[in-house]
């Protein structure tokens, strides 16, 4: 059974890190113009910001896909991986929370600053990579379950992602510069959108 949890667990985690490095690939300018903001220092390197950018998001990739596919030894060493980007994600949530600014962390800067519901869906990030890393050590020869429990693990996931960015929201909601009725259609759409990280329009990168 606990190969299969492993498997849902990783299959969403996997999925949400993957999609946020294929946004950062395809706009690498955005996530640049996100280490200068989080990192002022970078606003006179900006060269340095883009290629710091671009590292990032191909790392994030390859964690992604490798989690998923990879068990044994290999599998364990990709969900250390996969712990350090979230906890990177984290901080770098955190630093823009901080300061009051939008985060591209998953792919995308906003017209809201990073608040609460960022820092709630990195939170479950990182504990569902701790997870997979802990029975990864535990049982190094577990191999890929596939079944009703690996659904339910990955709905489970998913539901804990959503239910946390509502409760984080509520305690630390991030500034709107738009109103929030126009920004939120509470479409079913809308809801997968956020549990992928796109809860936020694309900044203009002249902003």
């Amino acid at each position: 059974m606990w190969s299969q949890v492993d498997a849902g667990v990783a299959l969403t985690i996997g999925a949400i890190v993957e999609i946020a490095a294929v946004r950062k690939l395809q706009r690498p300018r955005v996530f640049a113009l996100t280490l200068q903001r989080l990192d002022p220092r970078l606003v006179a390197r900006r060269p340095r910001s883009l290629r710091l950018a671009v590292a990032f998001a191909t790392f994030e990739a390859i964690v992604g896909i490798g989690v998923v596919v990879f068990r044994g030894t290999v599998g364990f060493v990709f969900a250390c991986a996969l712990v350090v980007a979230c906890a990177g994600f984290l901080a770098a949530l955190a630093r823009a929370v901080n300061r009051s600014v939008p985060c591209g962390c998953f792919g995308r800067l906003g017209r809201t600053a990073a608040g609460g519901r960022e820092i709630a869906r990195a939170l479950v990030l990182v504990v569902g990579a701790g997870f997979l890393v802990v029975h990864r050590a535990i049982d190094p020869r577990a191999g890929y379950g596939f079944g009703a429990a690996a659904a339910l693990a990955l709905v489970i996931t998913a539901v804990a992602i959503v239910a946390a960015q509502r409760i984080g929201a509520a305690v630390r909601p991030g500034v709107e510069a738009v109103p929030a009725e126009a920004d939120d259609d509470g479409s079913v759409a809308r809801s997968l959108r956020r549990v992928a990280g796109f809860d936020n329009d694309l900044y203009t990168l002249d902003s």
